[in-house]
């Protein structure tokens, strides 16, 4: 099933005016992620670094929100100043987590600090004590002990994110399905391909002109097909469960535009009916009404529970028209059902960093930038930067 790009929204975002922030607290992980490219060089890093990375990204880019990350950030021993820094600085604090040692009371003291928030990393490839081998539908139960944890504490949410290979692609849907029927209180879902880099007899990798040998190179696969996934199949998979999930926005390839690097359906449903998706008119509605507002663009709201209100926009939004007439449906059969709250839950699907034909392919605009010495870069990237100063290029050999 192909995408038609003529029915979506390309998000107006630039590298400059942009909503989304990245920064890296530190390299020390309690997890083990069978496909992670992270490798330990620094440990944690400098508060005063952070927190000056932190603020120079948020200059430069307009941020709405800024995205703390790893490692694992649980254990970085400044991680509640940082969040008070992000938060202070007007941008919203949103951490990139496994979760692992996260508990009720630790919620509690970094929604007081402003976090709004958590994005729990949570699939088949880790290594996690206590759940070795378990599927990802059985993993189901674990994201559930988090998001009602997170649910339990007023002013912070949580989302998901999956790393989605060949081996589990056919449990997307079992997973986005749990998600949504826990729309109430799992605010989000990220889907990520996997990716790495590849040599083999006739093709090379270099950094600033040096053949690098495999042993150095970060996220290294050796077959090409196991990194071969796109945002696409991700989301034909899940379509074919879930036909009233429709696409709304994207962002393309910077090297090949034709490729979706990242592509976002919103669902709007209770816990009980998903009644179906924004369209790209409301979705543009959404970024220009902020920017006009705020004069920033955003992806991150702080409250999904939308209520009856989001129909209005059936008006300009034909998506949306199809989620009212399936609402009304609904209420002619069951007319209680008018009491349950109404939600919307963002599902992104990400492509990251891929290399085709030598050429470095990365979100244009990407939301994931971050500083690092002083110089944007995406976030996907910085591994590279941290190894050899410089990005991966492939290069084919006689």
């Amino acid at each position: 099933m192909g995408i038609d790009r003529r029915r979506l929204y390309r998000f107006p975002w630039s590298i400059t005016d942009n909503p989304g922030g990245w920064v890296d607290v530190t390299d020390v992980c309690s997890l083990h992620c069978s496909h992670c490219y992270r490798r330990r060089l620094e440990g944690h890093r400098p508060l005063q670094d952070v927190l000056s990375d932190i603020a120079v990204c948020g200059a430069m880019r307009n941020c709405d929100d800024m995205k703390i990350s790893g490692g694992e950030p649980l254990i970085y021993p400044h991680l509640l100043e940082v969040v008070r820094f992000v938060a202070k600085s007007g941008m919203k604090p949103f951490l990139m987590t496994s979760g692992l040692g996260l508990d009720r009371p630790l919620v509690r003291d970094l929604a007081r600090a402003g976090l709004i928030r958590f994005n729990f990393h949570v699939d088949s490839s880790q290594d996690r004590p206590g759940w070795e081998g378990r599927t990802e539908v059985e993993l189901n139960e674990l994201r559930q002990s988090y998001a009602e944890m997170v649910a339990g504490v007023k002013g912070v949410g949580c989302g998901f994110n999956v790393t989605v290979s060949r081996a589990n692609l056919e449990a997307v849907p079992d997973v986005v399905g749990w998600a949504v029927r826990n729309i109430r209180i799992v605010n989000h879902m990220t889907l990520i391909a996997l990716r790495g880099l590849v040599v083999g007899d006739d093709v090379a990798l270099f950094a600033k002109g040096k053949r690098l040998p495999p042993d150095l190179i970060p996220g290294l696969a050796r077959d090409a097909g196991e990194v071969s996934l796109t945002a696409d199949e991700i989301f034909d998979t899940l379509r074919e469960r879930f036909p009233s999930i429709a696409p709304c926005g994207y962002l393309n390839g910077g090297a090949f535009p034709e490729t979706n690097k990242y592509l976002v359906s919103v669902a709007i449903g209770s816990p009980r009916h998903l009644y179906g998706s924004l369209g790209a008119r409301a979705l543009e509605v959404i970024q220009v009404v902020t920017h006009l507002a705020k004069g920033r663009y955003v992806s991150i709201t702080r409250r999904t529970k939308v209520g009856r209100k989001v129909f209005l926009l059936a008006a300009l939004d034909p998506e949306v028209g199809r989620a009212f007439a399936r609402f009304l449906r609904v209420l002619f059969v069951r007319p209680w059902h008018a009491f349950e709250g109404i939600h919307i839950q963002p599902i992104a699907i990400e492509q990251p960093l891929e290399l085709i034909d030598g050429e470095p392919n990365v979100c244009d605009d990407c939301i994931n930038m971050m500083i690092y010495r002083d110089r944007l870069i995406p976030a996907c990237r910085v591994e590279e930067y941290r190894a050899f100063d410089a990005p991966i290029v492939s290069q084919k050999i006689s």
